[in-house]
């Protein structure tokens, strides 16, 4: 499944936009503001319900007007349309049909986003790696939401009791949440577990043709130490807990450690050998979904080329061909960057963006 067409109005610098996609890779270049990264923004809200921009969804809404709409037509003939108003009201509607929830239309549209900063995913913090996690669990197991969900509320109800403990609060008040928290949590853990363990040699299988100089590892630590269930390391740092006022131990702490030559991977990789990991990473996710639940992923990547030389550039997008992936790209380099990289296994759509309007090439 794939955009053949992508409409968008009034978001940011874009007045209004019918954009015919093509099934492989769409290229949109032109000067920096244009309103090139707005175009694959626009694919996000329709599939996330917001921006990878900023949380500010007052920025979005282009100066003047009271509402966005970003609405795609795919290939199958079905459409997904997401409108959002100065009053923070928003609306999904899946082949013309209203659908209050959200999550519907992030389970239709599997993306894969790579930023500039896509390295971030190797060299910053662990909440970094569990959303790459969870998004990917998500798209093999949509109730796995669910769990996810009501993990976080009760984690958030424990921790506001920890904080009040003594004050009117005991033991019986922590217990309810507690008990909700281990029952998702061993869930959560669980599936985390075995997503990681399909996913690794799928991984390693891509960052050896992507980058086969690179010896790298994966270990995922569910966020606790030992083999012991949660529910038994929970109950044993619940006095810790108390002292701290948080809940020290559980999926919320958990994390996939990236070595490289059995070194910790921030120490010892360059910012462009953490790109390659993270692209691996990604790449791999959408071949793991391909391959499990036969649906193809929808690649964002804005501004190609950052931090990756020609020949790893070369071999990423024909590692992409092969997947026999929708792409949106951007840059502000012309079209001939294709040529050097010998990008044909593709069809390529050509767009130029300048000042909010786009005009296909």
């Amino acid at each position: 499944m794939w955009f053949n067409r992508l409409e968008v109005s009034n978001l940011r610098n874009i007045v209004h936009a019918n954009v015919d996609l093509g099934p492989g890779l769409n290229y949109f270049h032109g000067p920096n503001g244009a309103g090139k990264t707005t175009l694959l923004e626009a694919v996000y809200l329709l599939a996330r319900a917001r921006s990878f921009r900023n949380s500010d969804t007052s920025t979005l809404i282009r100066s003047g007007t009271d509402a966005l709409v970003v609405r795609g037509l795919f290939d199958h003939g079905g459409s997904i349309a997401l409108s959002r108003s100065t009053q923070q009201k928003t609306e999904l509607k899946i082949n013309k049909t209203a659908e209050r929830r959200l999550s519907r239309a992030a389970e239709l549209v599997p993306l894969q986003l790579m930023l500039p900063e896509l390295s971030n995913l190797v060299f910053g913090p662990p909440g970094e790696r569990r959303r790459f996690l969870d998004w990917g669990v998500f798209h093999v197991k949509p109730a796995y939401l669910d769990d996810l969900r009501r993990y976080l509320r009760a984690l958030s109800q424990r921790n506001s009791l920890l904080k009040r403990f003594g004050h009117g609060v005991s033991s019986d008040d922590l217990d309810p949440w507690s008990e909700q928290l281990i029952e998702t949590g061993e869930r959560i853990h669980t599936a985390r577990n075995e997503y990681v363990q399909a996913l690794m040699p799928i991984f390693y299988d891509v960052l050896r043709k992507l980058a086969p100089e690179l010896n790298a590892e994966l270990t995922y630590h569910g966020g606790w130490s030992g083999e012991q269930r949660f529910g038994k390391v929970l109950g044993e740092w619940t006095a810790r807990d108390v002292k701290s006022g948080a809940t020290q131990v559980g999926p919320h702490r958990a994390d996939v450690t990236i070595q490289a030559d059995r070194q910790a991977a921030q120490k010892v990789l360059s910012r462009g050998q953490g790109k390659m990991v993270a692209s691996a990473l990604l790449v791999g996710q959408a071949m793991l979904l391909a391959r499990r639940n036969d649906k193809n992923s929808i690649f964002l990547i804005d501004d190609i080329g950052a931090e990756l030389d020609l020949v790893r550039n070369r071999r990423f997008f024909e590692i992409l061909g092969e997947l026999d992936c929708q792409i949106l790209a951007s840059s502000t380099l012309e079209p001939s960057v294709f040529e050097a990289l010998n990008v044909t296994q593709k069809p390529l759509t050509v767009f130029h963006v300048e000042h909010g309007a786009v005009h296909r090439e």
